[in-house]
């Protein structure tokens, strides 16, 4: 039995916007019955359920109603009879513009006879010019020639413009002097911090996820001094702000404060607080501070901060 490791997700952390296409006029001649490169049934309906017709459909789109018009595309694909109609088919453009894209659609016919009638046909992916495409086509009977109902289309999509997450910037670092302490996997989203202090920050370790979205720790950064404490973000949670003081202790630079603010609450002041102040708000709402840098020895001498500015 297959175990939910089997099925990884990776999350994307990807800003989507999207182009829109619209094509408000094009005319799908739909013949009523088999014909040499139209239509063909292969399969005959159940007699007793009076379901599984199934016809391969290669319906010419024109860009105009008259049989002349020039033909722009193709709907190549299925219906099949489930009570009415539906619909599996690839528009495969022929013109030069979108020479092998193609708009991949489904949906009812809305009738329960052989003809396409008024209504609606969802795009559901595509192809080369119209990569990831989403959207819909609206269907309305413009009239029947001979033995072709002639169907004007109504086609409006979207397409995804992706981009990139930004990258982090680094902001600070503010105090003494020490050991160098940094992270090498570029953060996204900050979990957990712990911080060990009494009258002054002792150390400080945290976990992140990174920008590949994989768990990560880091620290602890300074000595084992001072009491325990960790501050658990929730999963909407986002560090805003973080202020504290540095100054001399024992002959060293070292962090004395550190408050944590949060979406949510305020954590601190840990640390007794003397000497120079800092402080660093982030106003973008979406953006959040999302990991740390510094030096450390028997203290936290130093501390920076990653903002992902989002």
């Amino acid at each position: 039995m297959a175990s939910p490791s089997d099925f990884p997700v990776a999350h994307s952390r990807a800003v989507l916007e999207s182009s829109e296409f619209i094509f408000p006029k094009l005319y799908l001649f739909h013949p009523l019955r088999d014909t040499d490169g139209g239509q063909i049934t292969i399969i005959d309906v159940n007699g007793t359920s009076g379901f599984g017709a199934t016809i391969v459909n290669n319906w010419a789109i024109h860009d105009g109603p008259d049989p002349n018009a020039a033909i722009v595309a193709r709907a190549e694909g299925l219906r099949i009879s489930a009570g009415s109609w539906h619909n599996s088919f690839s528009i495969v453009f022929e013109i030069a513009r979108f020479s092998k894209s193609t708009i991949q659609v489904m949906g009812i016919s809305g009738l329960s006879g052989n003809g396409v009638g008024d209504g609606e046909w969802a795009i559901v992916g595509g192809t080369g010019e119209f990569a990831m495409a989403t959207g819909t086509i609206s269907r309305n009977f413009l009239e029947r020639r001979g033995d072709d109902n002639i169907i004007e289309l109504a086609i409006r999509g979207f397409l995804p413009l992706v981009q990139p997450p930004r990258s982090v910037v680094k902001i600070g670092p503010w105090g003494g002097v020490g050991g160098e302490q940094d992270i090498t996997d570029e953060p996204w989203r900050l979990e957990s911090i712990t911080l060990n202090s009494a009258e002054v920050v002792d150390a400080i370790a945290f976990c992140y996820i990174d920008q590949t979205n994989q768990k990560r720790t880091a620290g602890p950064w300074g000595g084992s001094g001072g009491s325990s404490e960790t501050i658990e973000l929730g999963p909407s949670e986002l560090l805003k702000e973080v202020s504290g003081t540095f100054g001399r202790y024992h002959g060293v630079s070292v962090i004395t404060s550190l408050t944590f603010v949060t979406s949510v609450r305020i954590h601190g002041p840990f640390g007794e607080g003397a000497g120079t102040s800092f402080n660093t708000p982030i106003q973008n709402n979406s953006g959040s501070i999302v990991g740390f840098f510094g030096r450390s020895a028997k203290y936290l001498n130093t501390i920076g901060l990653y903002v992902n500015p989002a």
